[in-house]
């Protein structure tokens, strides 16, 4: 059985945002904005999604 994957979009850029903020979104793989990626949907990287949530768009992949 495959696990869950979501879809994460970088809305917004990173420029002037905390550190922290940055290695989240480096974190996730996502490199520019509009960059579009699908990651597994595991407790650390719903983590990393949380912190960044007004920066990214979140769907579920099929």
């Amino acid at each position: 059985m495959a696990s869950k994957e979501l879809k994460v979009r970088l809305t917004k850029s990173t420029i002037g945002r905390l550190k922290s903020h940055k290695a989240c979104a480096r974190g996730l793989g996502l490199l520019r904005t509009h960059h579009c990626v699908t990651v597994q949907d595991t407790p650390e990287n719903r983590g990393m999604i949380n912190k960044i949530y007004y920066m990214v768009s979140v769907e579920e992949a099929r």
